[in-house]
């Protein structure tokens, strides 16, 4: 069985700024070959450990969003695999492909519940919107991906490489399209030393502030837009987040000024970097995909859609806070990790489904 515990024989260099970095998460496309190489098959036996913690947890009567780690009784050797997957996320390449996830054995009920409960093994479940779903659901209702208020994941086209508002995103695939739409992924960290390589003094431009748009997700008296840099430092470690359709929506928005040439000119040759850099995931029902957001990045392709609507492309996917992550500045750390989309009054909830923009 193929093994995906790199941090096992992780090495790891005090980072520092305008140098190269020197981090297990600096993976390229050719180092990680098939997806069957590095990803994990769930046993038959661990399985059978998912439906029996899922089928006891929904015995008390409980709510998919009231699952903890201490209430999802999971057995067996599964928990130690889980443990590794948040070890490879922290200290190893910041990506895991779980496969064989028992979707075929559990109602939709009993999906969100063991999917939940998995997380609960990497983090702290985070809202995901305003309607405080700690569950998401990634699929096209109709959404325009140029509204400077709609986000990508509402859409089928294909989306510009970003990280999520969290530290770790996993993504479980229900049902895959008719035809597109391969997860895309792309270290952070061999961007950032690609870049370095070839354009210094851009990637000194990266390490600045940027304008982003919340896309909507904001209460009132807050602004619409919030600052971050693409790479930063802390403590020796580097971590960054993308150059997605944020930055592209925010100028749009009132009090943010337009990029500057340097910034427009560095943001052009970093989208250029990712794209050679990406590698493309299938997804198949039962693949549950694992990232760090502050070493890689992920996208999607476009995709075409079947017209049933009960066959639609559908992942769910998890928000997830860990505060034992790799460090970040406190700067950071209020604008981005842990924040998540805090909706005011809303109670939080992981809804089995969603028919509307969301």
């Amino acid at each position: 069985m193929s093994d995906f515990r790199t941090f096992r024989n992780a090495q790891r260099q005090p980072a520092q700024p305008l140098h190269k970095v020197i981090d297990p998460a600096a993976w390229e496309p050719h180092s990680l070959g098939d997806v069957a190489n590095w990803s994990y098959h769930i046993t038959d036996a661990e399985r059978d450990a998912l439906v029996a913690a899922t089928e006891h947890f929904l015995g008390q009567g409980l709510a998919p969003e009231e699952v903890t780690k201490n209430n999802f009784l999971l057995e067996g050797s599964f928990r130690d695999v889980m443990n590794d997957v948040r070890e490879e996320l922290r200290n190893g390449r910041g990506m895991v492909m779980l496969r064989n996830f028992p979707v075929d054995r559990l109602d939709r009920a009993g999906i969100a519940v063991a999917y939940l409960g998995i997380g609960t093994f990497l983090g702290k479940q985070m809202s995901q919107n305003m309607k405080g779903h700690l569950l998401g659901h990634v699929k096209d209702l109709g959404g325009d991906y140029a509204d400077p208020n709609t986000r990508g994941y509402l859409t089928k086209v294909e989306m510009r490489c970003h990280a999520d508002a969290c530290d770790y995103v996993g993504l479980l695939c229900l049902q895959t399209a008719k035809s597109g739409g391969a997860s895309r992924v792309v270290s952070s960290v061999s961007v950032h030393n690609i870049m370095l390589e070839r354009r210094p003094d851009l990637v000194a431009v990266l390490y600045q502030d940027f304008y982003r748009s919340r896309k909507g997700d904001f209460n009132p008296g807050e602004e619409p837009w919030y600052k971050l840099p693409i790479f930063w430092f802390a403590d020796g470690y580097f971590s960054a987040t993308g150059a997605g359709a944020a930055i592209d929506k925010a100028p749009s928005l009132p009090g943010v000024p337009p990029l500057t040439p340097m910034q427009r000119e560095a943001i052009k040759v970093y989208r250029e970097i990712c794209e050679e850099c990406l590698t493309d995931i299938p997804f198949q029902p039962g693949d549950v995909q694992f990232l760090n957001n502050y070493v890689a990045l992920h996208t999607r392709r476009d995709y075409e859609d079947w017209p049933e609507p009960e066959r639609k492309r559908h992942l769910l996917r998890l928000w997830l806070a860990d505060p034992d992550n790799r460090p970040i500045p406190p700067k950071q750390s209020n604008d981005f990790r842990g924040r998540g989309v805090l909706p005011a009054g809303v109670k939080l909830n992981a809804p089995l489904d969603v028919h509307e923009l969301a």
